[in-house]
Formats: C-alpha cells, sequence, structure tokens
C-alpha cells in the first residue's frame, strides 16, 4: 500500500517539530532567596566601590513544584559601598548590589536583592536590612582600655622607685598601650571567591521559561533544496 503526501506536509511537519512551544511566565516573589557562590575575591583592602563580582548559583530555585532558576546560572552586581576600618575605632565594611541574573542559555533580566548571610569561615556579619558585611575591625579606644595599662604601669614603676617611679610607669605604658591601639589597624573584611553567599529578592522577578523564536528565525529549508525536492514523497507500508 503506498500513502502520497506533498512536500508542503513534510515542511510543516518539520516546522511544527521544531517550533518552539509557548513561552510560560514565571515569577519570583519578594523575599525569594537565592543561594550562590562567590567566584569573585572581594576585600576592603584592595576592592572599591563600583567594582564588579560574579556569583554561580547553586541551589536550584523552585517556584509552584517547578524550577524557575537552575543550578549555573549567574548573578552579577558591584560594590555599592567599602568602608576600611579606622586606626582609632571603626569596622571594615562592603555592601554588595547584585544588578543581573543570567540564564545558562544567556538571558539576562534585572533584579533587585541584598545580602542576608555570608558563610566564610571568617568573622564576618550581615545585616540583612541593609545588605551590609562587616569585619571585626575595632570598638575604639576607650578611657578604661587606657586606664588599664596605666594601672599595670604604675605597679611597675612603684616596685622600682616608689611613688616617683610609679607616676612615671604610668605614663609610659599608658602611651605605649595608646599609641599600639592607634597605629594597629583594624582589621580588614574579606569575602574569598568561593565564600556562599545568600541574596534574597528585594522586588518580584518575572520571566518567561524560554524566548519563543520570532517568524523570521523559524526553520525553513534553503531555496536551491527546495527547489530540488519531488513534488510528492512516496511511503511505502
Amino acid at each position: 500500500m503506498k500513502r502520497t503526501i506533498g512536500v508542503a506536509g513534510v515542511l510543516f511537519a518539520c516546522w511544527v517539530m521544531a517550533a518552539p512551544a509557548p513561552a510560560e511566565e514565571i515569577t519570583m516573589p519578594a523575599g525569594t532567596e537565592l543561594r550562590v557562590v562567590l567566584e569573585t575575591t572581594l576585600s576592603t583592602k584592595v576592592s572599591s566601590a563600583g567594582d564588579p563580582f560574579t556569583a554561580r548559583l547553586v541551589i536550584p530555585v523552585f517556584i509552584n513544584e517547578r524550577e524557575a532558576l537552575p543550578i549555573g546560572s549567574m548573578v552579577e552586581g558591584t560594590l555599592a559601598g567599602v568602608k576600611t576600618p579606622g586606626r582609632v575605632k571603626g569596622k571594615a565594611q562592603m555592601q554588595l548590589r547584585p544588578e543581573k541574573l543570567i540564564f545558562p542559555d544567556g538571558r539576562t533580566i534585572s533584579l533587585r536583592a541584598s545580602v542576608t548571610g555570608a558563610q566564610t569561615g571568617d568573622e564576618i556579619n550581615v545585616d540583612p536590612d541593609e545588605g551590609t558585611i562587616t569585619g571585626p575591625g575595632k570598638d575604639g579606644i576607650s578611657g578604661r582600655t587606657v586606664g588599664t595599662g596605666a594601672a599595670a604601669g604604675a605597679g611597675i614603676g612603684a616596685a622600682m622607685g616608689g611613688g616617683k617611679g610609679a607616676l612615671i610607669g604610668a605614663g609610659a605604658v599608658g602611651a605605649i598601650a595608646l599609641f599600639h591601639r592607634i597605629f594597629k589597624r583594624g582589621k580588614d573584611a574579606v569575602l574569598p571567591a568561593g565564600s556562599e553567599i545568600v541574596l534574597e529578592l528585594t522586588r518580584p522577578v518575572s520571566f518567561n521559561t524560554f524566548e519563543e523564536v520570532p517568524p523570521g528565525e523559524r526553520p525553513t529549508l534553503p531555496l536551491e533544496e527546495r527547489q530540488t525536492l519531488p513534488s510528492e514523497v512516496v511511503f511505502v507500508e
């Protein structure tokens, strides 16, 4: 038994098989968490405001029991602010500003998110309201700190030279303690590459599951191939 089908039917069948399914819009609500790993080392010692950073998604995001963001999606952003640790007081701070989400297929969309957590193995604190990462730094020089050093110096001076020695010892050791605290710079805040960061969306993000192919990009046979096709294709059963 033979069946005959026209070339137009063959081309239509090929077009149907190649055409993408209708795109479906997905919305990730504000508060959605993105768990990423930094691919850029950030430090208050060498980084500056405006420096870029990249991070890679390590846990997929599911919306309505469907995978919305696969592992490998990228987040790009910049350092919104950098504060180095002071000598007298002040702690090192960095504020990260995520700006773009890049899908594995190359699509890019804008996003707004804040850093709510970080795991670096160092003394790092995160302010989830401000999205600020703070290093250990120094709490500043207090009268109690200098007074303790002066008291110790007074004891040594008294043992060596009586009352006058106590006064000399108090002043000398107190000054040494003060200068040590002043000239010893606080510790920098560092986020090395490989650090795990938790981002939380501050605004909803909507996107299609995949892009629709415009009509001009749908697959067609080249003109020379279409001219060489027979007018009919015969199937033998």
